[in-house]
């Protein structure tokens, strides 16, 4: 809606941009879907200097088949009633234009970019498949700034003044946001809705200067291209390199590659001699195509770069993400206190290697530790000192249980166990003596506790030949009562399953 104040002084201009009685007629059957074709012709009959264009226009490359088109019903019919609309609006158009002057006002300039609007959106939509929209939206981007003219026609100094103040179109609507509440896209399209266009061709030129739009709608194409055809205008007058970043805009929103791109530009630049002259229009300067070229090449190496800075980023991301599920997977495995695995970690190694070694006929160990008196020590020093004691052990345990090819985890408490593929009961002992042994001769106090010495009780269980177990929890058991047995038989030996032998305290 225009504000009320703007909507009057429209109505009272005296040069508000008019239609010809003739193109008035071809608007209203264009909108009646009982008209046939005569009528249009009869009523393009009555101007011959609008006649003798479209005949023109029919017979270009654009439309030429094999025969000339010889009259008016013949021309109509093969360049469509959209485009024989489009043509007499804007023939009249400029020529009333031009007819009247406008002070202050650069005519030329601005029926260049609405014929480079015009083009520009029509090459678009056949791009798209949108064969059957292009006529409409030529018409349509053709009108996208006669809101100018109207504005000019109401308040020609004050809109003077504006033209002379923005330096781009995109400024050009701001100042007149600030200065009437609206600007010329809306004006256009109140202008467009006295003419009885219709509904489809007034929305387009009301939002014909709002952003572009992701979306894959059919809809929001057809908008997408009125829009962009302005985008385009404008650069392809500012010359070769700011027609490149246009062209960039239209990849992103069309998804069409850059060769495919240039090909239409240089294609659009092939037509506009001859439109421009059944329009009346002065040709805009023409692009250099070379330059063109190198523009295209080097936005094609950007997009390039951008791919591969992107492809970078994405597989950081995609590593991070790994490690990040890597880092949650180990703390699911592992103990929080001492940072060795836990029993539930520690149960699901051996698993797998039960069956494995038991298929292989090789022999596998599991040797469970209990550190002696820990009670006591959770009593007299407390449990910080207690889980001084937990940490400190493990990190004593690790580099041996490394060394021997095993793993090890904390199964519960003060009760550790140590997994040692390829260990039999003889090499189970030995490793088991070599750890007790050591432990005699170290501090697990730390550094405010350097007298605090542990000792631990041993028990072992393997799989050896002749030495079978059902599963891995009868496995568990065994290595357990052998441990609880060294703890009932005095603490600090080693006791193997089944024959309950083992090593004293030494």
């Amino acid at each position: 809606m225009l504000p009320n104040e703007l909507r009057q002084l429209l109505e009272r201009a005296d040069a508000l941009p008019s239609l010809p009685a003739v193109v008035v007629r071809v608007v209203e059957l264009a909108r009646d879907t009982s008209a046939n074709l005569q009528e249009v012709v009869e009523t393009l009959g009555r101007d011959p200097a609008l006649s003798a264009r479209l005949l023109s226009l029919a017979n270009t490359v654009f439309y030429a088949q094999h025969r000339a088109a010889e009259d008016l019903t013949q021309a109509v019919n093969r360049i469509g009633l959209e485009r024989t609309l489009s043509l007499a609006l804007g023939c009249s158009l400029v020529s009333s234009s031009k007819k009247r002057g406008a002070s202050g006002f650069d005519l030329e300039r601005y029926w260049q970019r609405s014929l480079l609007c015009a083009v520009s959106a029509k090459s678009l939509a056949e791009s798209l498949n949108l064969h059957d929209e292009a006529g409409a939206l030529f018409t349509a981007s053709l009108l996208q700034d006669i809101g100018m003219l109207a504005l000019h026609a109401a308040e020609e100094e004050r809109y003077v003044k504006l033209l002379g103040e923005a330096d781009t179109h995109a400024e050009l609507i701001d100042l007149e946001q600030q200065a009437y509440g609206t600007d010329h896209a809306q004006v256009g399209g109140w202008l467009a809705e006295r003419w009885q266009l219709s509904e489809r061709t007034l929305n387009w030129i009301r939002s014909s200067h709002d952003p572009l739009e992701q979306g894959g709608s059919r809809e929001q194409q057809i908008s997408n291209c009125v829009i962009a055809a302005g985008i385009l205008a404008d650069a392809w007058r500012e010359g070769e390199a700011t027609l490149g970043a246009a062209m960039a805009t239209l990849e992103e929103y069309f998804d069409l590659e850059t060769p495919d791109v240039l090909a239409t530009i240089m294609e659009l630049q092939e037509q506009l001699p001859l439109l421009a002259s059944l329009y009346d229009i002065t040709v805009p300067e023409r692009l250099d195509g070379n330059r063109l070229m190198l523009e295209a090449k080097q936005l094609l190496a950007e997009k390039n770069a951008r791919l591969q800075q992107d492809l970078v980023r994405q597989q950081e991301e995609i590593e991070r993400l790994r490690q990040q599920q890597r880092d949650l997977s180990l703390q699911t495995r592992l103990d929080p206190l001492t940072r060795v695995y836990n029993r539930a970690y520690i149960e699901e190694i051996l698993n797998g290697l039960f069956d494995e070694m038991r298929e292989e006929f090789r022999p596998l160990a599991v040797v469970f530790m209990d550190l002696d008196h820990f009670k006591s020590i959770n009593d007299d020093y407390g449990h910080a000192v207690g889980d001084e004691v937990l940490k400190n052990f493990t990190m004593f345990l690790r580099p041996m249980a490394e060394a021997a090819g095993g793993e090890i985890g904390r199964y519960g408490g003060e009760e550790f166990v140590a997994i040692l593929p390829n260990h039999d009961g003889e090499g189970a002992m030995s490793f088991a003596e070599y750890v007790r042994s050591r432990l005699k001769q170290v501090s697990l106090g730390g550094t405010r506790n350097p007298g605090l010495r542990v000792t631990a009780s041993f028990g072992i269980a393997t799989i050896v030949k002749g030495n079978e177990f059902r599963n891995v929890g009868a496995l568990l058991d065994a290595a357990d009562s052998s441990m609880y047995l060294s703890k009932r038989s005095g603490r600090d030996r080693i006791t193997i399953f089944p024959t309950g032998s083992g090593l004293m305290a030494g």
